[in-house]
């Protein structure tokens, strides 16, 4: 049998970095849509 602490759960030893699930939908963070750092400049 594999070692267990006294806090007996899944959670990982250094914590879950990256965002928090704060919606509980799980899955991958999304960026911010930024038009004006991917859009190339126009001149109207």
């Amino acid at each position: 049998m594999g070692k267990h602490s006294e806090k007996d759960d899944d959670e990982p030893e250094g914590g879950r970095p990256g965002p928090a699930d704060h919606g509980h939908e799980g899955g991958m963070a999304t960026r911010e849509n930024a038009p004006e750092l991917t859009d190339p400049d126009r001149e109207d």
